[in-house]
């Protein structure tokens, strides 16, 4: 997949979570430990979002391409903004992932929205 296939693919999932009355924060927040494609605030919950955008569902579903390593990621991502922005401890914090697909005419859609995809592991944020 090319990075603009990408960024389109995260530029929708951004309009759809704001469709849901989420509020975005920040897109490809980068650190030193790595990179989340989103971060929103739902109410009073940090959501991190990892998207992932697939020409088709065939090979395996978007959300399944979310390995260990890649949660692991993000959960250090995640304690590095909330530790940044002061939130450490203080605010409940989720994880998802939404699945882009991009059909045989080129259009992207949202596949899936896949709350609390995944927990921290053995953290209380």
């Amino acid at each position: 997949m090319t990075k603009p296939i990408g960024e389109s693919g995260e530029s929708l999932a951004a309009e759809f979570l704001r469709g849901k009355g989420l509020e975005i924060l920040a897109l490809n927040y980068w650190t030193k430990a790595g990179e989340i494609d989103i971060i929103a605030k739902d109410g009073e919950t940090l959501v991190f979002v990892e998207v992932k955008t697939r020409s088709t569902t065939h090979v395996a579903h978007p959300e399944q391409a979310v390995t260990r390593k890649k949660q692991q990621t993000m959960n250090r991502v995640a304690e590095s903004y909330m530790k940044r922005n002061g939130l450490l401890h203080k605010v409940n914090a989720r994880f998802d992932i939404v699945g882009v697909v991009k059909d045989e005419s080129g259009a992207l859609t949202v596949e899936k929205h896949a709350k609390r995809a995944f927990e921290a592991p053995s953290r209380s944020y």
